[in-house]
């Protein structure tokens, strides 16, 4: 169970949206303190500063840790700028700007990554650790988005930049990242701690979907980040 005086952490989830691939993640943070766990809206494409309404709006009504994965970085950084509810930022597997090179990002405009072979799509988010049960619960997660919807979401990732947003925050800041991560590399987390130089950065032996495939490691780290924040 959690502990009641223990500073909530929100969890946003990545490109899918759905929170499903962070349910053991979520499980295990319980154990240390309150989570609220989002789902995005799939009956209509929401832009970032949509998504970033809806968050807010739904958030608790104290102080709290944003974690953003992967394609929610940049709410959770807009949000850790701009509301003064949240007093810790994590990024995991995440950015502030668009994460590709330009030529790369206007051929990813196009594609529909489910298009890829399974295992393809498997090794390159999860590398070795790409288990059975991980992989067949991403593709269950995938085959039921609307394409719209990833194909929307993929868009308004290759478009921001939260640079400017990420100067002005004031609360601490932990980022996560995979040494093996090739979906968004060294040169994002580079630039994360260029325009945030206080912000501690934890590397993990994996590929992109750390918070799925190292659950408990990464609460390990969450949860220490978050201790001085408990009353």
């Amino acid at each position: 169970m959690d502990t009641p005086d223990a500073t909530p952490i929100i969890l946003l989830p990545g490109m899918d949206g759905t929170g499903e691939l962070l349910r053991a993640l979520a499980d295990q943070l319980a154990l240390h303190r309150p989570i609220q766990l989002f789902t995005y809206p799939l009956d209509q494409p929401l832009s970032y500063a949509q998504l970033t309404t809806y968050v807010v709006e739904r958030a608790p009504n104290r102080p709290f840790v944003v974690l953003g994965e992967s394609f929610s970085g940049p709410i959770a950084i807009e949000i850790a700028a701009t509301d003064p509810r949240a007093i810790g930022l994590v990024l995991a597997s995440s950015f502030a700007r668009n994460p590709l090179p330009a030529p790369f990002a206007a051929l990813a405009r196009l594609i529909d990554l489910r298009w890829l072979p399974r295992r393809i799509i498997a090794t390159a988010l999860m590398g070795s650790t790409a288990t059975p049960e991980l992989t067949a619960r991403l593709h269950q997660v995938l085959a039921a988005l609307p394409s719209e919807i990833l194909q929307f979401r993929a868009r308004e990732a290759l478009r921001v930049d939260k640079r400017n947003r990420l100067r002005e925050i004031a609360c601490p800041v932990l980022c996560l990242h995979g040494r093996f991560d090739h979906l968004v590399n060294r040169r994002q987390v580079d630039e994360i701690v260029t325009a945030q130089p206080r912000c501690q950065v934890h590397w993990f032996d994996s590929a992109h979907m750390l918070l799925a495939t190292h659950p408990e490691a990464a609460v390990k780290a969450i949860n220490q980040f978050c201790e001085p924040m408990d009353k």
